[in-house]
């Protein structure tokens, strides 16, 4: 069976309730959830449906507070895989959209299951909770292309490839003139000096001043990229290659395809927004933002610049630190939680001190530890799963865990701290 026609499956079990019936849509708290949610309200309120959307972080509480509603239907999306077996007590049927990995094991009864790893598809790189929730939203009608664009933000959020069924959304998307492809530099915008200041993909160690690098060059530190000619832009691109080598980033691009949607401009940017929203408790606003709220845009790029200073600010203060490291992962603590997977991951590219070959982890204590890590392609292609290592380290201390072979967290209690960090090493050698 496909994909699509196990969204089907879900779209006629929806067709079958009453109009007036009570829809719940539940998203997981990140970009691809904010997408994935949003494609799904949009599409139930174009075929008349009610429903109450919230985005929810993962915790170990969540299905119990949902049992206290009352509902006619639940709609997971980007989450949900987690809680399977718990699903059983929330008195009504359930359509999960998702790709995690999960145990099939644990299916109830009342619960559909439409996950893209059941259908031949990597939920890691062909095909995101948004994914998956577009083609929910075909299922349905299938003038919903134009939500293609929603799609291909969750991918970009959460850094998939187009390939698998996300390359058919986008090939959809562009069929019908809602997505255009652009190939662009990278570096654009402000002037030189303040866009290297502030870049954070890719990231600049000890460009605390950047202008003094620039008139080495013999390049105005003033100067927009686009100003440049192709002299001193081949001259500029080669020395920031040889500065991210020394960085100890292999991987290096200054030209990348960009995609742009009819309706909300650069994807990108709205995948930045939305990841934005989500980590600064804004997640109503980055609905707001699918839903092409007028006003959202003006708000979001208020919140978009906020998480991007809290970035780099938390990114100089790791230049300066010394990392904590274990015979099999380097970890180190964030006092915000939603700052710890973004910091994980640039560190894990662009700081030295972090450039070990092994996983990076990043810790942050709240009611729990909350956990999240990132890893790269070669440490998957040689057998890391960092989503199954923390999911058994975390069960093994009483805490939840999952994810991505790539990019994975968790939730452990405060006094189980030394017990998972053991836990985890043993785990990451197998």
């Amino acid at each position: 069976m496909r994909l699509e026609e196990a969204a089907k499956y879900a779209a006629d079990l929806l067709h079958s309730l009453p109009k007036k019936s009570k829809v719940r849509v539940i998203g997981h708290v990140d970009a691809d959830g904010i997408a994935s949610a949003s494609i799904v309200a949009i599409s139930l309120a174009r075929v008349g449906y009610r429903f109450h959307i919230s985005i929810e972080k993962t915790r170990m509480d969540l299905i119990k507070d949902i049992e206290k509603e009352e509902n006619d239907l639940i709609i997971f999306t980007d989450i949900g895989s987690g809680y399977l077996k718990e699903m059983k007590n929330l008195g009504c049927n359930v359509i999960v959209l998702d790709h995690h990995i999960a145990n099939e094991e644990d299916i109830p009864s009342n619960v559909m299951y439409v996950n893209a790893r059941l259908y031949g598809l990597d939920g890691s790189r062909e095909a995101c909770g948004a994914s998956v929730a577009y083609a929910f939203a075909m299922a349905l009608d299938e003038e919903n292309v134009d939500l293609s664009q929603l799609a291909i933000a969750g991918m970009i959020g959460d850094k998939q490839e187009i390939a698998g069924y996300n390359k058919e959304i986008v090939e959809q998307g562009m069929g019908e003139g809602y997505v255009e492809e652009r190939e662009e530099y990278i570096l654009i915008g402000r002037s030189l000096k303040e866009m290297l200041e502030n870049s954070l993909e890719p990231y600049f160690t000890d460009f605390f001043n950047a202008a003094p690098f620039l008139e080495k060059l013999g390049i105005e530190p003033q100067a927009r990229f686009e100003e440049l000619d192709e002299e001193k832009r081949k001259k500029l691109l080669s020395a920031l290659t040889l500065k991210l080598i020394e960085q100890g980033c292999s991987d290096v691009e200054w030209k990348k395809t960009f995609y742009y949607g009819k309706n909300y401009g650069n994807l990108h940017d709205l995948a930045s927004k939305l990841n934005a929203c989500a980590r600064l408790n804004e997640a109503g606003l980055g609905i707001s933002l699918c839903l092409m709220d007028v006003q959202a845009m003006d708000k979001a790029e208020i919140v978009q610049e906020k998480y991007r200073e809290e970035i780099r600010k938390e990114m100089k203060e790791l230049e300066r630190k010394e990392p904590y490291e274990r015979k099999n992962f380097i970890y180190f603590y964030v006092d915000k939680a939603s700052l710890a997977g973004v910091l994980a991951g640039l560190a894990l590219k662009y700081l030295p001190k972090f450039n070990a070959g092994k996983p990076v982890f990043a810790l942050s204590y709240n009611e729990m530890i909350d956990i999240s890590a990132r890893a790269d392609e070669k440490m998957v292609k040689e057998g890391l799963n960092l989503g199954e290592a923390i999911k058994r380290a975390a069960e093994g201390v009483g805490g939840i865990g999952g994810g991505h072979p790539i990019a994975a967290g968790g939730k452990i209690p405060k006094e189980k701290e030394e017990e998972f960090l053991e836990l985890l090493d043993k785990e990451l050698e197998k």
